[in-house]
């Protein structure tokens, strides 16, 4: 083995091994970690499989129902139970979205003047492997 070989064989190994240890959602717009939506929302997240249209899901990047999904850009402003961000939303283009914190409820997205959805509480923790909940 030519010196420096050793070295780099293990860059990748420590490149997998940092990015797998890396928390979750480190990187999410909302300050927060978790899922949140209603039953039909946490199903999609958790399977994949859409079991109607009613499904309404929020997660630290994006929130997602059947007549509207948007993407979070930026987060604007926060508090302790209020954020705002920067949103792009499909139909309606860029808007700021206001999530508040509703307690142990979960949360509500205000996405304009009209249109308040929630509250949407904490989804089920699933394993990555058979979506089965989780005792913690």
């Amino acid at each position: 083995m030519a010196a420096g070989e050793g070295t780099l064989r293990r860059i990748p190994v420590v490149i997998v091994t940092a990015i797998l240890a890396a928390p979750a959602f480190a990187d999410g717009v909302l300050p927060y970690d978790g899922i949140y939506g209603n039953p039909s929302g946490c199903h999609l997240f958790a399977t994949g499989e859409k079991l109607g249209d009613n499904y309404q899901l929020l997660t630290p990047d994006t929130f997602s129902s059947k007549t509207m999904g948007c993407d979070f850009d930026a987060l604007v402003s926060s508090n302790t139970v209020i954020f705002t961000v920067d949103a792009i939303c499909s139909p309606g283009g860029r808007r700021q979205v206001t999530i508040s914190q509703t307690g142990q409820d979960g949360y509500t997205i205000r996405l304009d003047q009209t249109t308040f959805v929630g509250p949407l509480p904490p989804c089920p923790q699933t394993d990555l492997l058979g979506g089965n909940e989780v005792s913690l």
